[in-house]
């Protein structure tokens, strides 16, 4: 066959309009599966990490604010997370461990209380649904800048557009991925939730999961880190009107807590006696201190 010049501008307009469908397609529907979406996210969310179990396995979400230490929710820390994924858009244990580190010590709110049975809302009560999560040594922001966090009370959210992102499975393996979801922003209307707002889903070409993703996940204003999510995203929803929503702790009530607990001594003290257990150091904690005493030598 003789390849004519109408033959191949043919094929070129052919393959023009495949790439506008994908791309339409890509930007409005947000394919969950898509490499573009999960990579944009990773590289939009630097400060998302991962929680995972003894085993490696996923749990929960969580975003780092400082140098040493990673917000979540109070759920989240009563899993009791083992290590703390970095860096990592697409996660499956057996093949990337290498941004891995080890969980040095965890930090419930005094008040916490997390008891949602939403087939039952007389019984439910919230209050005070948020951790912390302490890494060694403190290294988190030689490798992603921390999260701005916002100061903001729940009545100072009231209307506004809110984002959740966090990691979740894809399709049927155990492979997890980051993901979001737009929210807009409601009152609570359960008295039992203390220092919460609740967000309703936007339509479903906001969302990127498929799967119920992102327990203890940031909850971002803008690009300020406002709240946490209390509920795995697509979990909860008003059976009657077939709308999906979510509750968010506010982080604003929380600040002089979170302050508090990244200063104080014994939370040091803890880090430095497993530290000294004898366990054997990742390799990349020992790169992350020598990068370290590099820089406090030049």
């Amino acid at each position: 066959m003789i390849l004519t010049w109408r033959h191949v501008t043919e094929a070129l307009i052919i393959i023009v309009i495949a790439h506008q469908v994908l791309s339409l397609k890509i930007s409005s529907t947000a394919d969950p599966q898509d490499w573009k979406v999960i990579e944009a996210l990773a590289e939009e969310y630097p400060y998302v990490v991962g929680l995972l179990s003894g085993t490696k396995d996923y749990i929960c979400t969580g975003s780092i604010i400082s140098k040493r230490s990673i917000l979540t929710s109070g759920s989240c820390v009563s899993y009791d997370p083992k290590y703390v994924l970095l860096n990592t858009a697409m996660y499956n244990k057996r093949l990337n461990n290498t941004s891995i580190f080890e969980v040095a010590y965890t930090k419930l709110h005094a008040d916490y209380i997390f008891d949602l049975k939403t087939t039952d809302p007389n019984v439910t009560r919230m209050h005070s649904n948020i951790g912390l999560v302490f890494v060694l040594p403190p290294v988190l922001e030689l490798f992603v800048i921390s999260a701005d966090i916002g100061n903001y009370y729940a009545s100072e959210l009231k209307e506004k557009k809110l984002i959740a992102v966090g990691y979740g499975r894809i399709g049927t393996s155990d492979t997890i991925a980051l993901q979001h979801q737009a929210y807009h922003q409601t009152p609570c209307t359960n008295p039992k939730w203390y220092y919460c707002v609740c967000g309703i889903e936007y339509s479903t070409y906001t969302r990127t999961y498929t799967y119920e993703f992102g327990i203890g996940a940031p909850v971002l204003l803008g690009s300020e880190l406002v709240g946490i999510t209390a509920t795995p995203c697509g979990t909860l929803s008003m059976k009657n009107l077939g709308i999906k929503y979510n509750i968010f702790t506010v982080i604003g009530p929380y600040l002089p807590w979170i302050h508090k607990s990244e200063n104080k001594p014994n939370v040091v003290a803890q880090m430095r006696s497993k530290n000294a257990s004898g366990k054997k150091a990742n390799p990349l904690q020992l790169l992350c201190i020598l990068m370290m005493l590099s820089k406090s030598l030049s």
